[in-house]
């Protein structure tokens, strides 16, 4: 909501200046764009130079603290007045006493005008910090209590991830889904440092991966693999660590991973899958197809491997990405 201009211009502490309070003047249109947060022209801010404003351009200019401002405004506002009443003829009658009263007054209404604007930026931060726009008043406080709990170290609720998947998808940011996952990992990582559970490896490094922070989930496997576990749980190390090594480029090692899961689980489809995403991304389409056909006869749906395939496709280079779709195109089916 639009600041009025009398409150603009007692915020600024110009509510002396003529045309301060007027929204239609030079100076009004100018501490309306400053009180909505938008930067000044370099006319403008040669403007209020001219009009001895300093403090007030050189906070447009992001020069000064708000609490160097609000000094340097008093007093510049306070040299305003002192001279004003020097030219004052003793007919016009305001006493001394009285002033006073004005100032103090004036002085106060500025505080409490500073202070609300605090209290309103300090609100608003923790959205800011999860990139989030415009909060329905009705999801507010809904809103608001899932990002502190965020960022107090605690992860989104089954209940209103639920609700951040369907209703409330508008809030469900790339900022929030990270610090969830990386919540989620961080818990994880502990389980597995203290208990050296090899599923917990496995899941933190999922977990990480979520968090776009694969580099963590790939030291976490590593790790986890020189303890020699079954190969069962070895199989899925190798298979989710291979997935990060993806992440961060390294597709040979991801490769000789997804080989070696392969072998210890023939069975199992994920290594497949994991082998299928890693030719196609080398280059080797074919390989990489005759992989995710292995996966699908191992129990993969053609619905995931399709899926993994258009997200290569979208994660591919935008020069790069008609050739793959042309080679694509037959086992797409488009």
């Amino acid at each position: 909501m639009a600041m009025n201009a009398p409150d603009a211009a007692a915020l600024f502490f110009v509510a002396d200046l003529p045309g301060a309070k007027i929204s239609a003047s030079r100076l009004g249109g100018i501490l309306s764009r400053l009180a909505a947060g938008e930067p000044l022209t370099a006319l403008q801010t040669e403007y209020l130079r001219n009009q001895g404003l300093n403090a007030l351009a050189d906070l447009a200019a992001g020069g000064t603290s708000r609490d160097a401002f609000v000094a340097q405004a008093a007093e510049e506002q306070q040299e305003r007045l002192r001279g004003r009443e020097k030219e004052r003829s003793t007919a016009q009658a305001t006493t001394e006493a009285e002033l006073r009263r004005r100032d103090a007054a004036t002085e106060q209404r500025n505080a409490q005008l500073f202070a609300e604007a605090e209290r309103k930026r300090a609100r608003r931060k923790i959205f800011n910090d999860f990139g989030m726009g415009y909060v329905e008043p009705e999801d507010f406080h809904r809103v608001r209590r899932i990002l502190n709990q965020v960022v107090g170290g605690k992860s989104v609720g089954t209940d209103d991830l639920a609700w951040l998947a369907t209703a409330g998808r508008e809030y469900s940011t790339d900022e929030l889904r990270r610090a969830h996952h990386r919540i989620l990992a961080r818990d994880l990582t502990k389980e597995w440092q203290t208990y050296g559970d090899p599923w917990k490896a496995v899941n933190a490094c999922a977990q990480w991966r979520k968090a776009d922070e694969p580099s963590e989930g790939v030291e976490i496997i590593g790790k986890s693999l020189r303890a020699s576990p079954s190969p069962k749980p070895r199989s899925a190390l190798l298979t989710t660590g291979g997935g990060a090594l993806r992440d961060i480029g390294r597709r040979e090692e991801a490769r000789q991973y997804g080989l070696e899961a392969h072998g210890l689980t023939p069975n199992d489809y994920r290594p497949c899958t994991l082998l299928g995403a890693v030719h196609i991304e080398m280059g080797d389409i074919p390989e990489g197809l005759a992989w995710y056909e292995k996966a699908e006869a191992r129990g993969a749906s053609r619905k995931q491997i399709d899926q993994e395939i258009r997200a290569i496709l979208a994660a591919t280079r935008p020069q790069d990405r008609q050739a793959l779709t042309e080679a694509l195109k037959g086992y797409l089916g488009i």
